[in-house]
């Protein structure tokens, strides 16, 4: 077995043809399918069923099981390709979503430019979903993160640096009674963050449970343009304590009848990476935050 021919295999089960298989990868027919017939003679079962007509794949029992495996190696594969070029680059690409960052960075930017390590740091900046997404695929090497919820998945090491609290905010040009329901918020209009936020997921649960923010007249990545609206009085909104240090003009609603969960904020990586000094030593300087 070698890796080419998990991924004619994979690619003829996506694509359903020889034909179009081989044309993807620039290869002959019969390239794809001696390299089927490889796989076949080496775990010694037939992996599709043959059919009259032609472009016709359906996979086996034994095919079904043998893809699932090498979904994971091949992805294996992409990761390690991708750990030893970031070994020899010398450099991390290192995640930062925007309220965290201009939350932590201040904090710790003294510490990375002494140590050394700020030429050496490749930021991505990204809502946190969209960077662990990249996190799991090997397009980042670590990354700071915003969470209701700690991982579960034995792929991702991480190391919470706060706890922190959600808030529901207003504009302080509104007056609102000092302690309020979910209910009587129903009509207001609302400004989200859009749905590579980690914030959707507690948006769309009060949404289903307490039918509140479902008028969001608008939605968008950029927090600050955000905390801008809910200033100018344009909605209400839901967001993270951590981007109202230094937010004058926005208020904390006291809802008394909901408790939110936690936001965690971490610094988390792939378990399979090999760390080295220079990751060793961004934890230490964001985990002693």
């Amino acid at each position: 077995m070698n890796i080419r021919d998990l991924q004619y295999f994979t690619k003829l089960n996506e694509l359903k043809s020889f034909s179009d298989t081989a044309n993807y990868f620039g290869v002959s027919q019969p390239t794809i399918s001696y390299s089927l017939k490889r796989l076949e003679k080496e775990y010694e079962t037939e992996l599709i069923v043959r059919k009259s007509y032609a472009n016709s794949v359906t996979l086996t029992v034994f095919g079904e099981q043998l893809m699932k495996h090498a979904h994971r190696i091949l992805r294996e594969d992409n990761l390690m390709r991708k750990d030893i070029d970031r070994l020899k680059t010398k450099k991390l690409k290192v995640g930062f979503p925007p309220i965290i960052s201009d939350y932590l960075v201040p904090q710790a930017f003294d510490k990375l430019k002494t140590s050394g390590m700020l030429d050496r740091i490749e930021p991505i900046s990204a809502g946190s979903k969209e960077l662990l997404d990249q996190l799991y695929d090997g397009d980042l090497d670590i990354s700071l993160l915003g969470a209701s919820y700690l991982p579960h998945e034995n792929d991702f090491d991480y190391e919470v640096i706060k706890k922190q609290n959600f808030k529901i905010i207003a504009s302080d040009k509104r007056e609102f009674p000092r302690t309020l329901h979910l209910k009587d918020l129903i009509n207001e209009d609302a400004i989200l963050l859009d749905e590579n936020s980690m914030h959707r997921q507690i948006v769309d649960n009060l949404v289903d449970k307490y039918n509140v923010f479902t008028n969001a007249v608008y939605q968008t990545a950029d927090y600050r343009l955000l905390l801008d609206l809910v200033r100018a009085n344009k909605g209400i909104s839901l967001i993270t304590e951590t981007a109202l240090v230094n937010a004058p003009g926005v208020k904390e609603l006291n809802v008394i009848d909901t408790k939110f969960p936690p936001f965690y904020i971490m610094i988390i990586y792939r378990h399979t990476l090999q760390k080295g000094p220079l990751m060793n030593k961004l934890i230490e300087v964001f985990s002693k935050l």
